[in-house]
Protein backbone atom coordinates (compact mmCIF):
# COMPACT_ATOMS: atom_id res chain seq x y z
CA UNK A 1 0.00 0.00 0.00
CA UNK A 2 1.55 3.45 -1.03
CA UNK A 3 1.68 5.98 1.94
CA UNK A 4 -1.39 8.40 1.85
CA UNK A 5 0.11 11.63 0.35
CA UNK A 6 -2.61 14.16 1.86
CA UNK A 7 -5.09 13.50 4.54
CA UNK A 8 -8.92 14.61 3.74
CA UNK A 9 -12.18 14.43 4.77
CA UNK A 10 -15.48 14.59 2.65
CA UNK A 11 -19.13 14.72 4.27
CA UNK A 12 -22.44 15.00 2.80
CA UNK A 13 -26.11 14.29 3.94
CA UNK A 14 -28.56 12.15 2.83
CA UNK A 15 -31.61 14.05 3.91
CA UNK A 16 -33.72 12.50 1.48
CA UNK A 17 -33.30 8.93 3.30
CA UNK A 18 -33.78 10.19 6.77
CA UNK A 19 -31.08 11.26 9.08
CA UNK A 20 -27.76 9.82 7.73
CA UNK A 21 -24.56 11.98 7.33
CA UNK A 22 -21.85 10.02 5.14
CA UNK A 23 -17.81 10.63 5.39
CA UNK A 24 -14.86 9.62 2.79
CA UNK A 25 -11.77 10.08 5.25
CA UNK A 26 -8.29 8.88 4.95
CA UNK A 27 -5.73 9.59 7.39
CA UNK A 28 -1.86 9.49 7.62
CA UNK A 29 -1.10 10.51 11.54
CA UNK A 30 -4.44 12.00 12.79
CA UNK A 31 -4.94 10.31 16.61
CA UNK A 32 -8.74 10.96 18.21
CA UNK A 33 -9.26 11.44 21.56
CA UNK A 34 -11.99 9.83 23.62
CA UNK A 35 -15.16 11.14 21.78
CA UNK A 36 -18.88 9.63 21.00
CA UNK A 37 -21.70 10.25 18.80
CA UNK A 38 -25.31 10.34 19.27
CA UNK A 39 -25.82 8.41 16.09
CA UNK A 40 -24.74 4.98 14.96
CA UNK A 41 -21.71 4.58 13.64
CA UNK A 42 -20.60 2.04 10.22
CA UNK A 43 -17.30 2.56 9.14
CA UNK A 44 -16.19 -0.21 6.08
CA UNK A 45 -12.20 0.22 5.87
CA UNK A 46 -10.85 0.95 2.26
CA UNK A 47 -6.77 1.45 2.77
CA UNK A 48 -4.46 0.49 5.36
CA UNK A 49 -5.73 -0.05 9.33
CA UNK A 50 -6.85 1.41 11.91
CA UNK A 51 -6.96 0.77 15.72
CA UNK A 52 -9.04 2.30 18.58
CA UNK A 53 -10.02 2.20 22.47
CA UNK A 54 -13.92 0.94 22.61
CA UNK A 55 -15.56 -0.87 25.76
CA UNK A 56 -12.29 -1.16 27.50
CA UNK A 57 -10.68 -3.01 24.97
CA UNK A 58 -8.08 -2.15 21.98
CA UNK A 59 -9.14 -3.29 18.62
CA UNK A 60 -7.81 -2.96 15.20
CA UNK A 61 -9.46 -2.94 11.88
CA UNK A 62 -8.28 -3.42 8.24
CA UNK A 63 -9.60 -3.83 5.21
CA UNK A 64 -12.63 -5.92 4.53
CA UNK A 65 -13.47 -5.18 8.27
CA UNK A 66 -16.24 -2.85 9.78
CA UNK A 67 -16.65 -0.73 12.47
CA UNK A 68 -19.47 -0.73 13.97
CA UNK A 69 -20.36 1.72 17.29
CA UNK A 70 -23.58 2.27 18.92
CA UNK A 71 -24.15 5.81 20.54
CA UNK A 72 -22.90 7.38 22.77
CA UNK A 73 -20.70 4.85 23.21
CA UNK A 74 -16.93 6.47 23.54
CA UNK A 75 -14.26 5.57 21.22
CA UNK A 76 -10.71 6.89 20.35
CA UNK A 77 -9.43 6.55 16.61
CA UNK A 78 -5.58 6.23 14.93
CA UNK A 79 -3.40 4.35 12.50
CA UNK A 80 -2.68 0.65 12.84
CA UNK A 81 -0.51 0.77 9.30
CA UNK A 82 2.48 2.59 8.73
CA UNK A 83 0.67 4.51 5.94
CA UNK A 84 -2.27 5.44 7.43
CA UNK A 85 -6.00 4.47 6.95
CA UNK A 86 -8.69 5.29 4.82
CA UNK A 87 -12.38 4.46 4.98
CA UNK A 88 -15.93 5.39 4.61
CA UNK A 89 -18.51 6.30 6.94
CA UNK A 90 -22.22 6.21 8.02
CA UNK A 91 -23.75 7.65 10.52
CA UNK A 92 -27.50 7.44 10.62
CA UNK A 93 -29.55 8.24 13.12
CA UNK A 94 -31.33 6.34 15.85
CA UNK A 95 -34.68 7.45 14.52
CA UNK A 96 -33.75 5.14 11.04
CA UNK A 97 -32.40 2.63 12.73
CA UNK A 98 -35.29 1.49 15.02
CA UNK A 99 -37.49 2.27 11.79
CA UNK A 100 -35.87 -0.13 10.01
CA UNK A 101 -35.82 -2.83 12.71
CA UNK A 102 -39.54 -2.29 13.78
CA UNK A 103 -40.04 -2.55 9.77
CA UNK A 104 -37.73 -6.21 9.99
CA UNK A 105 -39.05 -7.80 13.00
CA UNK A 106 -42.05 -5.97 13.82
CA UNK A 107 -40.90 -5.27 17.43
CA UNK A 108 -40.72 -1.82 18.91
CA UNK A 109 -36.98 -0.75 20.49
CA UNK A 110 -33.50 0.35 19.48
CA UNK A 111 -31.27 -2.64 18.26
CA UNK A 112 -27.10 -2.16 19.46
CA UNK A 113 -23.77 -4.01 17.87
CA UNK A 114 -23.17 -6.75 19.75
CA UNK A 115 -19.56 -6.25 18.10
CA UNK A 116 -16.91 -3.45 17.15
CA UNK A 117 -15.06 -4.82 14.48
CA UNK A 118 -16.36 -7.44 12.18
CA UNK A 119 -14.51 -8.96 8.70
CA UNK A 120 -17.66 -9.25 6.05
CA UNK A 121 -15.63 -8.97 2.79
CA UNK A 122 -18.68 -9.12 1.35
CA UNK A 123 -20.93 -6.48 3.39
CA UNK A 124 -17.76 -3.76 3.15
CA UNK A 125 -18.03 -3.90 -0.44
CA UNK A 126 -21.79 -3.48 -0.81
CA UNK A 127 -21.52 -0.58 1.77
CA UNK A 128 -18.61 1.28 -0.04
CA UNK A 129 -20.69 0.79 -3.29
CA UNK A 130 -23.55 2.40 -1.15
CA UNK A 131 -21.56 5.31 -0.14
CA UNK A 132 -20.45 6.01 -3.60
CA UNK A 133 -23.80 5.31 -4.70
CA UNK A 134 -25.77 7.99 -2.40
CA UNK A 135 -22.83 10.47 -3.29
CA UNK A 136 -23.23 10.36 -6.87
CA UNK A 137 -26.65 9.55 -8.24
CA UNK A 138 -29.79 11.39 -7.53
CA UNK A 139 -32.13 8.44 -8.41
CA UNK A 140 -34.56 8.56 -5.65
CA UNK A 141 -36.18 4.63 -5.95
CA UNK A 142 -32.74 3.26 -6.81
CA UNK A 143 -30.82 5.24 -3.18
CA UNK A 144 -34.03 4.17 -1.08
CA UNK A 145 -33.74 0.36 -2.41
CA UNK A 146 -29.98 0.04 -1.65
CA UNK A 147 -29.92 1.83 1.84
CA UNK A 148 -32.86 -0.84 2.21
CA UNK A 149 -31.27 -3.27 1.36
CA UNK A 150 -27.32 -2.78 2.67
CA UNK A 151 -28.82 -1.87 5.79
CA UNK A 152 -31.32 -4.62 6.44
CA UNK A 153 -28.12 -6.76 6.11
CA UNK A 154 -26.40 -4.96 8.62
CA UNK A 155 -28.94 -5.17 10.98
CA UNK A 156 -29.78 -8.70 10.24
CA UNK A 157 -26.32 -9.92 10.51
CA UNK A 158 -24.71 -8.00 13.39
CA UNK A 159 -27.44 -6.60 15.67
CA UNK A 160 -30.16 -7.41 17.98
CA UNK A 161 -32.86 -5.79 20.32
CA UNK A 162 -32.05 -4.19 23.39
CA UNK A 163 -33.52 -5.65 26.53
CA UNK A 164 -35.46 -2.66 28.44
CA UNK A 165 -33.47 -3.64 31.60
CA UNK A 166 -30.40 -3.15 29.79
CA UNK A 167 -31.12 -0.15 28.17
CA UNK A 168 -29.90 2.70 30.37
CA UNK A 169 -26.88 2.97 32.89
CA UNK A 170 -27.29 3.22 36.54
CA UNK A 171 -29.93 5.86 37.78
CA UNK A 172 -27.80 8.27 39.08
CA UNK A 173 -25.33 8.24 35.93
CA UNK A 174 -28.14 8.17 33.54
CA UNK A 175 -30.09 11.08 35.63
CA UNK A 176 -27.20 13.35 35.08
CA UNK A 177 -27.04 12.27 31.25
CA UNK A 178 -30.31 13.50 30.88
CA UNK A 179 -29.33 16.60 32.65
CA UNK A 180 -26.81 17.55 30.38
CA UNK A 181 -28.69 16.61 27.52
CA UNK A 182 -31.53 18.64 28.27
CA UNK A 183 -29.68 21.92 27.82
CA UNK A 184 -25.42 21.02 27.39
CA UNK A 185 -25.27 24.77 27.31
CA UNK A 186 -26.02 25.49 30.92
CA UNK A 187 -22.99 26.30 33.27
CA UNK A 188 -23.56 23.29 35.59
CA UNK A 189 -21.12 22.89 38.19
CA UNK A 190 -19.48 19.34 39.44
CA UNK A 191 -21.10 19.71 42.89
CA UNK A 192 -24.91 21.01 41.73
CA UNK A 193 -24.74 17.59 39.57
CA UNK A 194 -23.79 15.65 42.26
CA UNK A 195 -25.89 17.58 44.50
CA UNK A 196 -28.81 16.34 42.46
CA UNK A 197 -28.01 12.39 42.39
CA UNK A 198 -26.84 12.38 46.23
CA UNK A 199 -23.56 12.00 45.62
CA UNK A 200 -20.51 13.71 46.40
CA UNK A 201 -17.94 14.83 43.02
CA UNK A 202 -15.80 12.45 43.29
CA UNK A 203 -18.27 9.67 43.83
CA UNK A 204 -20.10 10.69 40.47
CA UNK A 205 -17.30 11.30 38.59
CA UNK A 206 -16.03 7.89 39.52
CA UNK A 207 -19.39 6.68 38.48
CA UNK A 208 -19.98 8.58 35.51
CA UNK A 209 -16.76 7.68 33.58
CA UNK A 210 -17.01 3.75 34.74
CA UNK A 211 -20.64 3.37 33.00
CA UNK A 212 -19.55 6.11 29.86
CA UNK A 213 -16.05 5.91 29.49
CA UNK A 214 -15.95 10.27 30.27
CA UNK A 215 -15.97 12.23 32.93
CA UNK A 216 -18.81 14.93 33.04
CA UNK A 217 -17.27 17.81 31.64
CA UNK A 218 -15.64 15.64 28.03
CA UNK A 219 -19.43 14.17 28.18
CA UNK A 220 -20.90 17.76 28.08
CA UNK A 221 -18.45 19.03 25.90
CA UNK A 222 -18.90 16.09 23.26
CA UNK A 223 -22.96 16.85 23.63
CA UNK A 224 -22.16 20.02 22.62
CA UNK A 225 -20.62 18.72 19.48
CA UNK A 226 -23.17 16.87 18.43
CA UNK A 227 -25.24 19.77 19.16
CA UNK A 228 -23.76 22.46 17.03
CA UNK A 229 -24.00 19.92 13.94
CA UNK A 230 -27.89 20.47 13.92
CA UNK A 231 -27.58 24.29 14.82
CA UNK A 232 -24.46 24.67 11.86
CA UNK A 233 -26.81 22.47 9.47
CA UNK A 234 -29.84 24.76 9.94
CA UNK A 235 -27.80 27.44 8.88
CA UNK A 236 -26.52 29.17 11.90
CA UNK A 237 -22.69 30.69 11.61
CA UNK A 238 -20.38 28.81 13.68
CA UNK A 239 -19.46 31.82 15.76
CA UNK A 240 -23.47 32.35 16.92
CA UNK A 241 -23.49 28.35 17.02
CA UNK A 242 -20.44 28.38 19.72
CA UNK A 243 -22.13 31.04 22.29
CA UNK A 244 -25.33 29.19 22.07
CA UNK A 245 -23.96 26.23 23.63
CA UNK A 246 -21.08 27.66 25.75
CA UNK A 247 -18.04 27.17 24.08
CA UNK A 248 -15.73 30.30 25.26
CA UNK A 249 -15.44 31.66 21.29
CA UNK A 250 -15.32 30.22 17.91
CA UNK A 251 -11.78 28.57 17.70
CA UNK A 252 -13.31 26.45 21.05
CA UNK A 253 -15.66 24.83 18.93
CA UNK A 254 -13.67 25.00 16.03
CA UNK A 255 -11.00 22.14 18.14
CA UNK A 256 -13.61 20.33 19.97
CA UNK A 257 -15.27 19.97 16.41
CA UNK A 258 -12.14 18.96 14.57
CA UNK A 259 -10.87 16.61 17.39
CA UNK A 260 -14.34 14.53 17.43
CA UNK A 261 -14.96 14.61 13.09
CA UNK A 262 -12.05 15.37 11.60
CA UNK A 263 -13.31 18.84 9.80
CA UNK A 264 -13.59 22.31 11.19
CA UNK A 265 -17.45 23.38 11.56
CA UNK A 266 -16.82 25.87 8.20
CA UNK A 267 -16.37 22.65 6.42
CA UNK A 268 -18.91 20.32 7.43
CA UNK A 269 -21.60 23.49 7.27
CA UNK A 270 -20.20 23.78 3.36
CA UNK A 271 -20.72 20.12 3.29
CA UNK A 272 -24.23 19.52 4.58
CA UNK A 273 -25.06 22.13 1.97
CA UNK A 274 -26.25 25.11 4.94
CA UNK A 275 -26.22 28.56 3.78
CA UNK A 276 -25.19 30.45 6.88
CA UNK A 277 -27.29 33.14 8.47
Amino acid sequence: MPALSAERSELFRADDLGALECLDAQYAERTFPPHFHEQFVVNTLTLGAQSYRHRGGLHRAGVGALVLINPGEVHTGETAHENGWAYRGFYPGVDMIGGLAADLNGKAGLPYFRDTVVVDPGLARRLDSLHLLLRDSRDALRRESALAAVFSEVLVKYMRLRPDEQASAPGAVETVRQMLADDPAANHSLQQLAAAVGLSPWQLCRQFKRETGLPPVAWRNQLRVARARKLLAAGMRPGAAALELGFADQPHLTRAFQQALGVTPAAYQKAVGARAR
